[in-house]
């Protein structure tokens, strides 16, 4: 990052993160869209939600508030998104496993109209493949087995191959 940007970054962004969410505070998160090509330069997307409301329940919306989209290193995009949220707002960052990437990298797709074609490539590719891996995920994580009526069905129909 250059020195224009570091200094920037440590007085814009330094003084709005805060190390515990509490009430009132943002939540944020940076993350790698794409990665450094011969054709593309990395590009980083910060994306925040707005703080849940004091007399509703802790939950933040699918969908983000607010998005940045940058290039080189994440400290840019975060110093985008810091530039679009309210004056003096903290901000909490959660990492990328507390949010859907695919979905926040989704809304950028839809929303920027200023994306080159090979950007665009690229953000639809890393759009594929958080979805592909959150499909491994859940196939690895989760099943509908259920070992009593797994045991029911051996009862009434005996074990498989046994007929």
């Amino acid at each position: 990052m250059d020195k224009a940007y570091q200094s920037r970054f440590v007085h814009e962004v330094v003084p709005r993160l805060t190390r515990r969410w509490s009430d009132g505070v943002w939540i944020g998160c940076v993350f790698r869209a794409v990665a450094a090509t011969e054709k593309l330069h990395a590009h980083y997307i910060a994306a925040a939600w707005e703080p849940p409301p004091a007399e509703g329940p802790p939950l933040i919306t699918r969908l983000p508030d607010a998005t940045f989209l940058a290039p080189h290193e994440g400290e840019r995009a975060l110093l985008g998104l810091i530039e679009s949220l309210p004056a003096r707002a903290k901000l909490f960052l959660a990492g990328p496993q507390h949010v859907d990437p695919a979905l926040v990298t989704q809304v950028v797709l839809s929303a920027d109209r200023n994306l080159t074609p090979a950007l665009k490539e690229a953000l639809a590719a890393f759009v594929g493949a958080e979805q592909a891996r959150n499909e491994h995920s859940i196939r690895e994580t989760y099943t509908d087995r259920d070992e009593a009526f797994e045991a029911f069905k051996r009862k009434i129909f005996g074990e498989p191959g046994s007929l």
